[in-house]
């Protein structure tokens, strides 16, 4: 499956390790500053800019990242972008924009997916994927369709959002729990400093 070259490889890994560390450096030191300020009930702070974080990479990602790595164009096909249009109305998918993407220069392997919010969804494929017939095309975007039919994502984010109040409220229990918090602390060699 692999076709990545050795000059991509190495381009996508400065573009990826340049990200990390754009977005990473600020906002380490702003959960920490997050904690600090909200003290007992940081948790619940803490959650709330994990959620706002979650559905604005929801949109940077797909508009401002992934095109850094890889082309993104109107679907060239017009029989096959008609016969989706038709698909998307049938099913009531709120589709506004066809993508096509070269996957092809990282990979062989065949896929689509949709994004977007509310009544603005977009739906890519795959330049692997439009070597397939218009009907196996049309297939594998009835399985993605599902997914939003059936609202699996909304489902996974609330699933996702549940565990990261969960994983921060049990932090913050820890944080706070008095003698037991600088136990911890001394068991990993840190003497009596305070977790907050």
């Amino acid at each position: 499956f692999n076709k990545m070259t050795y000059g991509l490889f190495f381009g996508d890994l400065v573009k990826s390790e340049l990200l990390s560390w754009g977005l990473m450096v600020p906002l380490i030191p702003g959960l920490i500053k997050l904690v600090r300020w909200g003290g007992k009930r940081f948790y619940l702070y803490a959650w709330a800019a994990s959620q706002a974080l979650t559905f604005g990479f929801m949109w940077i990602y797909p508009n401002f990242i992934q095109p850094l790595f890889n082309k993104f164009e109107p679907l060239k096909d017009e029989e096959l972008r008609d016969k989706i249009g038709a698909l998307a109305a049938e099913e009531e998918f709120p589709l506004t924009k066809l993508f096509q993407v070269d996957g092809s220069k990282r990979s062989s392997h065949s896929n689509a997916y949709f994004f977007g919010f509310w009544k603005n969804k977009r739906i890519v494929i795959f330049d692997t994927l439009l070597t397939l017939s218009h009907e196996q095309i049309l297939a594998v975007l009835c399985h993605e369709l599902g997914h939003w039919k059936f609202g699996h994502i909304t489902g996974n984010i609330a699933i996702s959002s549940a565990h990261l109040m969960a994983l921060f409220w049990s932090f913050g229990q820890v944080m706070y729990s008095g003698d037991t918090s600088k136990k911890i602390l001394r068991g990993f060699g840190y003497g009596d400093s305070n977790a907050v």
